[in-house]
């Protein structure tokens, strides 16, 4: 029995496991079984081969001491998957069968000093153990023990493996795999370079968490793990990425040879019985499928992509595949409906977050003249999302106008405490968006909690995008002359992107215009981007408007700007957006009117 099918519950191995916990020395006197078992365990580099020293199995360690996240790959000859090399770097050959020796000759256990040269160039230091693995008299194969010499490496070594891998299965965790998949991204590929990230979900896994126990669940994942790993090609990367959810890498991997892949890893599920105590359960998976190129987005965004394509999958019933590509806007759709549910949950269970970015006045030294206050969204897990993820699917199901109100409450909230603590009076910039601009309602709701808050309106400056202002040109001239006559000011964001901006700018009593990053950004190296942002600045000036600089990343951009005479600046040159400081104070309500 090849040793990928055996699994924790085979009760037969249990008393042997307890030998080698700690110490992989004594796998040589253990049945093949007993030593699979084991080796994932032990705090050592353990593969095994077969009498042609062909690789059977490798515990992770040994993947580690190789520097190989991928792993040692089974039917692999150990002398191309184990680079050992001698002192002076000559590649070393165990001869694990020797020339002409009788099967009775050869010794049971052997030691060596080595070196494992990795990919990068660096020589590690082992102690090479070979273990003969005997059934009886006859010859099974080879056991090989790798070692640090440094004890202190060894330790290293092992702690670095647990912090990077999943304890059950010995699988990468999502951390790792992540970031194995960015780095694969970050590589410089050639454009026909493809690859095919899978993501898997294990139908009948909570059946028979919730019916069988945990340690039923344990077993059921462990070897699913080994029916997953059986199916990988060179260089193939398999992780556990969630509680019943598993990643997988192909690697230079067209859409068809991917489509044959899936296949068989579903008929490898489909076809084993998962057997615990008198009970037998079929396993299925749901799989989501996206291609990886050199146009693909982060590795984050990637999983995200696959996990959503395994979620359709998983809706249309069990043991089924969705390509990212066949439904791209059903795929976005889905994705979008289950932000609404998030943004409901987030609103209600106060995980909105409130952040500030400054605006530095470029005349008098960087002075911070204002900040822009920034919406995120504080995810279940406690990780912050940014308003990227979420914002969109807000506006599109017409829920960006809660979510207004929300920041307009507690920001207005905020600048009372700060007011009142004694921390300083800042101004404050607030975007608002094209729904709310077109309510007749928001005006009166903006000017009643500004009045029961007690800010000062000179502090509060809005912001509003140029598209929206046109597009709902009468309601946001009714609102800005509202606020304005209250004592608020205003801004028009991303001046400059639309083709109708100079056209409308005269009807917008606006008192800053935001040069769109688009210009900004690339004015250094673009004449025409920085004869627009010139040309917005001198106009702006002949109206007595002030302009503001976005996407200001660089100190050479921000004195370029100087020079120009823009008179604000805001971007990672000048600061990030950083949370709302913490002030003293009754914490803000959140009910949404």
């Amino acid at each position: 029995m090849p040793l990928t099918e055996f699994t924790p519950k085979n009760a037969e191995y249990h008393g042997q496991l307890q030998e080698v916990d700690t110490d992989a020395s004594s796998v040589g006197h253990l049945s093949a079984a007993a030593a699979e078992l084991a080796l994932g365990e032990v705090a050592d580099g353990v593969v095994v081969t077969d009498c042609s020293g062909r690789i059977r199995y490798s515990n992770p360690l040994a993947g580690e001491l190789c520097g190989n996240l991928m792993g040692l790959l089974p039917g692999q000859l150990l002398a191309d998957g184990l680079p050992l090399v001698d002192d002076q770097g000559s590649r070393l050959d165990l001869n694990l069968v020797g020339d002409d020796s009788a099967e009775g000759d050869i010794p049971s256990r052997r030691e060596l000093r080595a070196n494992i040269r990795r990919d990068t160039g660096e020589l590690v230091e082992v102690s090479v153990q070979i273990n003969s693995l005997r059934d009886g008299v006859n010859l099974e194969g080879y056991v090989l023990i790798l070692r640090h010499t440094s004890e202190a490496r060894r330790i290293s070594s092992r702690l670095s493996w647990q912090s990077s891998h999943d304890a059950l299965t010995h699988l990468p965790n999502r951390q790792t795999f992540e970031y194995a998949l960015q780095q694969l991204l970050n590589q410089d590929t050639g454009p026909k370079q493809r690859h095919i990230l899978l993501y898997l979900d294990v139908y009948q896994f909570k059946v028979v968490n919730d019916t069988l126990g945990y340690s039923a669940g344990d077993a059921l994942l462990i070897a699913l793990a080994k029916i997953l790993t059986r199916c990988l090609g060179n260089g193939d990367l398999l992780g556990r990425v969630g509680s019943d959810e598993f990643a997988l890498l192909l690697k230079d991997c067209t859409l068809e040879e991917a489509k044959r892949i899936v296949t068989r890893l579903r008929e490898a599920v489909s076809g084993y019985v998962f057997q615990w105590d008198d009970s037998e359960t079929r396993p299925a998976l749901s799989i989501g499928a996206v291609s990886v190129d050199t146009h693909a987005p982060p590795a984050s965004q990637l999983l995200a992509s696959a996990n959503d394509a395994c979620s359709a999958a998983r809706d249309q019933g069990r043991n089924r595949v969705k390509f990212f590509g066949d439904s791209r806007k059903a795929l976005e759709k889905r994705r979008e409906s289950t932000w609404l549910a998030e943004i409901h949950a987030a609103i209600r269970e106060d995980r909105l977050l409130l952040y500030r970015q400054p605006v530095v006045a470029l005349q008098d030294k960087n002075r911070v003249h204002h900040y822009e206050v920034l919406v995120r969204m504080q995810g279940r897990d406690g990780d912050v999302i940014s308003p990227g993820l979420f914002l969109p699917a807000a506006e599109r199901y017409g829920m960006i106008d809660e979510v207004d109100r929300w920041v307009i409450r507690n920001i207005f909230r905020y600048m009372a405490l700060e007011q009142s603590s004694g921390a300083g009076g800042f101004h404050y910039a607030i975007n608002i968006s094209g729904i709310s601009l077109g309510d007749e309602l928001f005006a009166d709701f903006v000017l009643r909690e500004l009045t029961e808050a007690g800010v000062a309106p000179s502090r509060v400056q809005f912001e509003i995008t140029e598209t929206c202002a046109i597009n709902n040109l009468d309601r946001a001239l009714v609102f800005i002359h509202k606020l304005r006559a209250a004592g608020c000011s205003f801004a028009l964001d991303d001046f400059g992107r639309g083709a109708s901006s100079l056209a409308y700018l005269r009807q917008l009593p606006v008192d800053y215009l935001k040069i769109d990053g688009s210009f900004v950004r690339n004015m250094l190296e673009d004449e025409i981007d920085s004869a627009m942002v010139s040309t917005v600045d001198h106009l702006a000036k002949r109206m007595g408007i002030s302009t503001i600089a976005e996407f200001a990343e660089t100190p050479e951009l921000l004195e370029k700007l100087r020079i120009m005479g823009v008179d604000y600046a805001q971007g990672f040159g000048i600061a990030a957006a950083s949370c709302l400081p913490e002030i003293s104070g009754p914490r803000p309500t959140t009910a949404v009117n």
